[in-house]
């Protein structure tokens, strides 16, 4: 397995774990005077993960639930 798929996090099936994200821009922009040039476009739509669940296997269907979704105080786009 390379680096770049080693698990963020291991977890036991039914665990319950919060999973904070980045924006889609991996919070490149920090105000609305960052240059749309300075965007580093190969950087975009992070993922994060993945999760290694115990016990599950290649194949396996894995059932998640979303229980809360906290936005943060601020929003960012590009046009």
């Amino acid at each position: 397995m390379s680096a770049k798929n080693e698990p963020a996090l291991c977890v036991e099936s039914g665990e319950k774990i919060v999973v904070e994200t980045y924006d889609c821009f991996l919070n490149q922009i920090e105000s609305e005077k960052t240059a749309y040039h300075a965007i580093d476009w190969n950087q975009i739509n992070p993922a994060t993960g993945p999760v290694y669940v115990e016990g599950a296997e290649p194949g396996d269907i894995l059932k998640v639930e979303i229980k809360e979704i906290e936005l943060d105080q601020e929003g960012t786009m590009v046009t």
